[in-house]
């Protein structure tokens, strides 16, 4: 009897000790794919871009579907990350990945999705899009692609870049019931694009969006939509929920929206500090029925639009 115990005691700090290396060793954990095993660190300021991407390449092909970047690390992307099909990047609450030279920093593809953490811009000649979609993926209420509960800033002063754009532009190219929640923007020179072109043939199309809880602070402009009243080039019923925006000296234009039956609802902080003299909200010829509830009076609202009510 002694002896079992003996033995029972040895397989169990056997266990143990592998449970602790398989942990702790950067390699993947069942669940997900950590990019450490690619060589992503976070502790120095080394390009992390190929071993994310890398990461990213291995859960699409294993069908593991997330890549995690946990800790209060920093990661450096020098190119940007294409977000495969069906992959979720989760990142740590705290961990940021510093966005270093001119690119778009996220593609994210039908059902891809991320969440958590902080994507700073560091670098003064950014022009691009830090996270991007593009109706040509075709996004519609089965699919599952999500952005949520991240912090968007860039902090190299240029107020250069945008921080989410949608686009549509091709025939039967469309997004639809995507949710993008719990967002702060910050420094931009477009807080959030949605463009809408006129397609070739046919129409395309981005409808039906949720934004909710979306903080936008010292953009030149905070939210912006591109499109025609109604098809070919149609942006329609998207609804902004809980929106807090900071206005700075920078900031030239709150809202320019088009489109029809698009919704906002939200706080305007400190208009008087605006340099701008023209309208912040400007509800443009191709707007239709659009519905803003914020705390501003009518001088400053611009409306060229019909049936318009603020």
């Amino acid at each position: 009897m002694q002896k079992r115990k003996k033995w029972i005691y040895f397989f169990l700090c056997l266990g143990l000790l592998v449970t602790f290396l398989y942990f702790h060793s950067g390699k993947s954990c069942p669940g997900y794919i950590n990019a450490e095993k690619y060589g992503a660190n976070g502790d120095d300021l080394r390009d992390d871009t190929k071993a994310i991407q890398q990461a990213i390449n291995e859960s699409y092909s294993s069908k593991i579907g997330k890549v995690r970047l946990t800790g209060n690390k920093h990661y450096v992307l020098t190119s940007g990350l294409n977000v495969k099909r069906g992959i979720e990047l989760e990142l740590g609450q705290n961990t940021k990945i510093l966005v270093n030279g001119n690119f778009r920093a996220f593609s994210l593809h039908k059902n891809s999705s991320i969440t958590n953490g902080i994507v700073e811009v560091t670098d003064k000649r950014f022009r691009s899009e830090v996270i991007y979609l593009d109706g040509k993926e075709q996004f519609w209420s089965d699919t599952r692609t999500r952005v949520r509960n991240l912090t968007i800033i860039n902090s190299s002063g240029s107020h250069g870049g945008t921080g989410i754009k949608l686009f549509a532009g091709g025939v039967d190219h469309y997004i639809s019931f995507v949710n993008f929640q719990d967002l702060s923007i910050a420094g931009f020179q477009k807080g959030l694009e949605i463009s809408v072109q006129k397609p070739k043939k046919k129409a395309a199309w981005i409808n039906g969006n949720r934004f909710i809880n979306f903080t936008f602070d010292d953009c030149i402009e905070c939210i912006v939509i591109h499109s025609s009243r109604t098809v070919p080039n149609e942006s329609s019923g998207n609804q902004f929920l809980g929106l807090q925006i900071q206005v700075s000296k920078q900031t030239e234009q709150i809202l320019s929206v088009s489109g029809t039956h698009n919704t906002f609802d939200g706080m305007i902080w400190d208009t008087q500090l605006r340099s701008n003299a023209s309208e912040p909200v400007d509800l443009t010829a191709n707007s239709f029925q659009t519905r803003v509830n914020f705390n501003i009076n009518g001088k400053f609202v611009k409306d060229r639009g019909v049936d318009n009510k603020f």
